[in-house]
Parts: C-alpha cells; sequence; structure tokens
C-alpha cells in the first residue's frame, strides 16, 4: 500500500523540515511515501480559506484512497492502538492511505464529510507545520510496532 502525506504549504522551520525529512525517509522503509504540498489559499476570509485548500485537496483524492484527517475534533490513540489502526486499514483493499494535515484555519466540512478517518494527535494544539513532524514520527513509529521492531518502548 502507497502512503501520501497532503500538507497545506510549505514548511519554513529548517529544523522541522530536517526532522519530516528524517521520518520520512525512515517511513518509506517500509511503505512508499509521498509528501504532496497544497499551496495555501491567498483569500483573505477564513472560512473562504478552509473552503479552498479543502476543495484543492479534494481533487487530489481518489475513491479507493483511505483518507484520515488531523483534526483537534478527532479521536486520539496511544502509539500501538495507532498501530493497530494502520495495520486494519492497510488490509482492507484501499489503493492508497492519505494523510492530510489541513492549513492555519483547519479543514473544510466537505473534506471532514470525505474522511474516513479523524485522528487527533493530542490535546495540545499544535501549529500546522509542527504536526507534520508529530505525524510522520508516529508513522514511523506505527510501523516499527506493526513489525515488533525495537523502535518503540512502550
Amino acid at each position: 500500500m502507497k502512503c501520501e502525506l497532503y500538507f497545506v504549504g510549505k514548511t519554513s522551520d529548517k529544523y522541522l523540515i530536517e526532522g519530516v525529512e528524517i521520518y520520512t525517509k525512515r517511513l518509506s522503509h517500509y511503505l512508499p511515501v509521498n509528501i504532496v504540498i497544497i499551496p495555501p489559499s491567498t483569500l483573505a476570509e477564513a472560512k473562504k480559506v478552509v473552503e479552498e485548500e479543502g476543495r484543492n485537496i479534494l481533487s487530489k483524492i481518489k475513491p479507493r484512497d483511505f483518507i484520515v484527517l488531523l483534526d483537534e475534533t478527532g479521536q486520539m490513540h496511544t502509539s500501538p492502538e495507532l498501530a493497530q489502526k494502520m495495520q486494519k486499514w492497510m488490509v482492507e483493499g484501499y489503493s492508497k492511505l492519505v494523510f492530510v494535515c489541513g492549513g492555519a484555519y483547519g479543514l473544510s466540512p466537505d473534506l471532514k464529510n470525505r474522511a474516513n478517518y479523524i485522528l487527533s494527535a493530542s490535546r495540545f494544539t499544535f501549529t500546522h507545520q509542527m504536526i507534520r513532524l508529530i505525524l510522520v514520527e508516529q508513522l514511523y513509529r506505527a510501523m516499527t510496532i506493526i513489525r515488533n521492531e525495537s523502535y518503540h518502548h512502550g
């Protein structure tokens, strides 16, 4: 199964860029990973920004893709629980596992309606750039748990 990570806008902090690169490379040993950068909206009104970014993301999603949104309203899991979810999703016959991190104003209702699953990384609020590193590290951790490798010491 392929994995795609949809991120709205580019990451500007060097340490986050390097961290995402490190964990994406590690994750790619387990499954093909592609990062898709969605251009941020240039509109002024937050609601319109969210709608436009949502349309751009939805235009890239195929019917057989399994969509996981990162959103503060989603379900929270431990790392082993996320690994169990991922293992289940990977055997359900979808063509791609797509994780979506929205922009600064969040995710559109249409995108939330299309999602197969909504995941929350934490009760804390993170920047839309920082959550990318947290996500890719947790995906890597989940794969090491699935493979019973020594990275996770839970």
